[in-house]
């Protein structure tokens, strides 16, 4: 009787040892996965926090404003709606974007052309205004220190950055059972 016993009692901590085995292996392989999730949002974060970093540094601004020269601009919500890009050649797109730098206090690292302003006025000023303040709000100001399009881009970066924070610690807390 007491051999009986006694083997039920080992086939019980077996069988719980196993369990325990089979739990924790089960364990370690969702917290890969979850690792690989938050360890891609993670890479986000920092890609989007370094972007977040250089949004107003000359070379970023200068970029974003040939990006709209040549490729329009589609979501500001002005009065005057929608801007088509493509009006200037790529060259012209970099000197206008020189100039337009100046309107709001920034400048490119060689100044700009001296051709630039008169490419501005022909090509941007009936819209823009000579001065490049918008026609009294129907197009956006070029001479805010922060162009309104930067704005944006920057409001929306830090609501993703928050976005995959939250996403990070709600990740994070399920896996943990809270």
């Amino acid at each position: 009787m007491h051999r009986i016993i006694f083997t039920l009692f080992i086939i019980v901590i077996l069988y719980g040892v196993y369990n325990n085995y089979k739990k924790a292996k089960l364990h370690e392989n969702i917290s890969k996965k979850s690792c690989s999730i938050c360890q891609k949002n993670t890479q986000k974060i920092y890609d989007l926090k370094k972007e977040l970093s250089e949004i107003e540094s000359t070379a970023y601004v200068k970029k974003y404003i040939i990006n709209v020269i040549n490729h329009g601009s589609h979501d500001l919500g002005f009065k005057g709606k929608i801007m088509e890009g493509g009006y200037a050649s790529s060259d012209d797109a970099e000197k206008i974007a020189c100039y337009v730098l100046t309107l709001s206090g920034k400048f490119c690292k060689n100044g700009y052309e001296k051709d630039a302003p008169m490419f501005f006025t022909s090509i941007c000023g009936g819209c823009h205004g000579d001065d490049g303040k918008g026609l009294g709000g129907t197009y956006p100001d070029l001479t805010r220190k922060k162009l309104l399009g930067i704005e944006q881009k920057e409001n929306f970066l830090r609501t993703k950055i928050k976005f995959l924070e939250h996403e990070n610690l709600k990740h994070i807390k399920e896996k943990n059972g809270y």
